[in-house]
């Protein structure tokens, strides 16, 4: 115990250097296999940067979806008629607190997740052939983030421009004011280079990247999901599989050029994890030169393994 305190104490407050190296390391991670089985950032350099984990397999039964459990045996959910029904059965649902430990201030966020990484940068095809798992810590006010530097060390940083946690959780908290507050720090943030997609895409991936990776209030999780039926270009897929091959339902987002789902349980309705590829072929230029990608080229898979609340950085639920 002492080495685990003596450990904590030495976490250093990130440098820029410091910062530079562990994203160096969580790029070529991405790019390398992880040992069979062994942060917020997403395998999309160029479109873009972006838990409770079932045991489950479920299949697709006609307009429903059937989940086979530890027993074998299978039972046949009542299908989601329409976006507006999936939010509000998700909304319901996340009326609880889905931590063991009721989050609050000094406390961080454990998130392990696991991802398909790019087949080859630049590149923005993801390999559906193989994973990743990625850890990181964030603060519950969702202003910090901690990971490894590429040397074994724990280092901390501030969050980037965006919306916390924190900011979601000031009162009223409606889906109205949550949609547009989301929308205001959507319109505040410059998109990364060659993303020209709407900014309604921006708003559903930013959704989903809180919910991946922050310590959210059950009522500000609802409003979350009552919000996303709101947003232009949001439907319900029936059967969407996220990277742990685990089966759900999705909102998901069509746009111009990609369409990107945000998977649940489809009986809990907790998140799951992401998916995403094109929708049309389109070109697109790096410093390599001029691109084209296929219409159907996967762009982003993921998977939510696991969250807690810990007292530190580096401590594990």
């Amino acid at each position: 115990m002492d080495e685990i305190k003596d450990f904590r104490g030495s976490t250093p407050v990130i440098t820029r250097q410091a910062e530079d190296a562990a994203r160096a390391r969580l790029l070529r991670a991405m790019r390398e296999p992880a040992p069979a089985p062994r942060r917020r950032l997403m395998p999309r350099p160029v479109w873009r940067l972006a838990f409770a984990a079932s045991l489950s397999v479920a299949v697709a039964v006609g307009g429903g979806i059937a989940l086979t459990g530890d027993d074998g045996g299978r039972s046949v959910l009542i299908p989601v008629a329409s976006v507006q029904q999936l939010g509000e059965r998700a909304a319901r649902a996340a009326a609880t607190n889905p931590y063991e430990t009721v989050p609050s201030p000094g406390k961080w966020l454990y998130v392990k997740e696991t991802i398909a990484p790019l087949r080859e940068e630049p590149e923005p095809e993801v390999d559906r052939n193989r994973r990743t798992t990625l850890e990181l810590w964030n603060s519950v006010d969702g202003r910090q983030t901690a990971l490894d530097d590429g040397k074994g060390r724990l280092v901390i940083h501030e969050a980037g421009p965006g919306v916390t946690a924190a900011d979601l959780a000031e009162g009223p908290v409606t889906p109205e004011r949550v949609l547009a507050r989301i929308r205001a720090a959507v319109a505040e943030t410059p998109a990364p280079p060659g993303d020209d997609g709407p900014d309604e895409q921006r708003i559903v991936e930013t959704i989903s990247r809180v919910m991946n990776e922050q310590a959210l209030e059950p009522e500000v999780r609802a409003a979350l999901f009552r919000a996303l039926p709101m947003i232009e270009g949001v439907s319900v897929k029936q059967d969407a599989v996220d990277a742990a091959g685990r089966h759900g339902v999705a909102f998901a987002y069509t746009g111009r050029w990609e369409r990107f789902e945000i998977i649940l349980n489809p009986e809990k309705y907790t998140y799951l994890g992401t998916y995403g590829e094109t929708v049309a072929t389109r070109t697109y230029t790096t410093p390599a030169g001029t691109r084209e990608v296929k219409a159907g080229t996967p762009v982003v898979w993921t998977a939510h393994l696991r969250a807690g609340i810990v007292d530190e950085p580096g401590e594990r639920p």
